[in-house]
């Protein structure tokens, strides 16, 4: 009894040493379900603003969870913003710059084999671990696959699709970026590596999916991971009727496309609550919210990134900023509203921290955020940096630069004070050299310890400050 009551306080102490209570360090490790949405912008859900659309179950997931306001993702597109999510390590750490541009690139997206993902740590420790979704990160490497990198159970695609394969009357399907409404196109579905045929709304497949993982996890004496990585609301603006239905007051056909699209994965987010609900595991369960990144400019009017410029393929604030929720009922004891920055690569490293993996926090760029929410008057990070090739920007404090090419050649140095504008309109490179130069100086030291891209991507304009320039992605 002596021992034990030695080995307890010995156990207390080192859990004061990590900055986390007796109580947080005696916990068991927690389950965790990680939703991703695929261009999902942070205008247009309900918790931060007015909002377009009728998000009850995103509303309820933002009641009960921390709303971090000033939430980043690491790039304006899905593959790279993928690869920092699932490693928790900036992507220009291992040069996965860019969306695939050519067939080269096809082959580079795959994640390197030295690069450890969080999924690999947590089923080190223990955790029984499942991909439901959008995958994007094998390219055409088999080794790559989701079920070499650290899933136990995988059912998805490698990158997206159609949602509707086999339309029905009153369905909605509608064309978009030239691509013509016959082409129907299956996202390519596998079960643990093998292809499946699927004849029902995306959506609602992955949804589906998601609650047969957690029944396999509930026999299971471990803990559970689960990525749940819908491609909603990317195009193809399609949805069935069922979903139209509930939005039939929107006149415009493509918002209402949309609406559906949101609605329905507003619907399947409530339903995994609420399974949790059921199985007795809200408590014990840490669940994650993000996007991959803003929403696209080809939709730009039936979408929203509001109150921000710039869209997905750019590093305006509507590019990469994100919705951002934290729910641990048990283990997480923090205020409403977190205001300072953070990225993604936060909720790797807090995923590891509440596992009770502290020490591989420290081989990652993310920061564990159950320390800092603690002091919300304390910066999470000193700063925090985008690459995308030649394209970079930096977050100091309220001080954000963005650098990139011109049309007509050479470069463009911008520089914001994101309190007093945060939708990017004044520039004040020219009135404050200084501040510019410091944030390039502490951008390029920080690169320095980079790999080069091992992508080359594609170039589109977008405009900055009313500026036209290319946005590289």
């Amino acid at each position: 009894m002596r021992i034990q009551t030695l080995l307890a306080s010995l156990a207390a102490t080192a859990a004061l040493n990590l900055g986390a209570t007796p109580s947080e360090a005696e916990q068991k490790p927690p389950n965790v379900v990680l939703i991703v949405d695929d261009d999902l912008g942070v205008g247009d859900l309900r918790y931060l603003q007015p909002g377009q659309f009728p998000t009850p179950n995103l509303d309820r997931l933002a009641r009960e969870s921390t709303v971090f306001s000033n939430g980043y993702i690491t790039a304006a597109v899905c593959s790279p913003s993928r690869a920092g999510l699932q490693t928790g390590r900036y992507q220009a750490r291992f040069g996965h710059d860019f969306n695939p541009g050519n067939a080269r690139d096809q082959v580079e997206m795959s994640l390197p084999a030295d690069v450890p993902t969080i999924a690999e740590r947590l089923q080190r420790a223990g955790y029984f671990t499942g991909l439901v979704g959008k995958w994007h990160l094998q390219g055409r490497r088999p080794d790559a696959s989701p079920l070499k990198r650290g899933f136990d159970e995988y059912f998805g695609f490698a990158s997206g699709g159609s949602y509707i394969l086999h339309p029905r009357e009153g369905d909605l399907l509608l064309r978009t970026e030239g691509e013509p409404l016959e082409r129907v196109r299956s996202p390519g579905y596998t079960r643990m590596g093998a292809p499946v045929e699927v004849d029902d709304y995306l959506t609602d497949v992955l949804t589906d999916e998601a609650l047969s993982f957690l029944d396999r996890a509930g026999g299971r004496q471990k803990p559970f991971f689960l990525v749940l990585a819908h491609h909603a609301p990317h195009v193809p603006l399609e949805a069935t009727k069922a979903y139209v239905d509930r939005v039939a007051g929107i006149k415009d056909p493509r918002k209402r496309a949309y609406a559906a699209m949101v609605t329905a994965l507003d619907d399947s987010v409530g339903t995994v609550l609420r399974d949790l609900d059921r199985r007795g595991l809200r408590d014990d369960t840490l669940v994650l919210f993000v996007s991959d990144n803003g929403c696209p400019p080809y939709i730009a009017e039936i979408c929203s990134n509001a109150p921000f410029n710039g869209h997905k393929r750019d590093l305006g604030e509507g590019g990469i900023r994100t919705p951002f929720l934290i729910r641990w009922p048990k283990g997480w004891k923090a205020p409403r509203t977190y205001s300072q920055p953070v990225i993604s690569l936060d909720l790797g490293a807090t995923i590891l921290g509440a596992a009770g993996l502290e020490d591989q926090v420290k081989d990652i760029d993310g920061v564990d955020l159950r320390a800092p929410v603690r002091n919300p008057s304390t910066p999470a990070h000193d700063a925090l940096y985008w690459r995308a090739g030649t394209d970079f920007a930096i977050r100091k404090g309220d001080w954000k630069l963005i650098e990139v090419d011109l049309p007509a050649g050479g470069r463009k140095t911008f520089l914001f004070n994101l309190r007093r504008d945060p939708s990017e309109t004044r520039d004040l490179a020219g009135s404050n050299p200084g501040k510019a130069e410091e944030l390039r100086a502490q951008w390029n030291r920080w690169n320095a310890g980079n790999t080069p891209s091992r992508m080359t991507g594609r170039v589109t304009t977008t405009r900055i400050a009313g500026v036209e320039v290319l946005a590289r992605y």
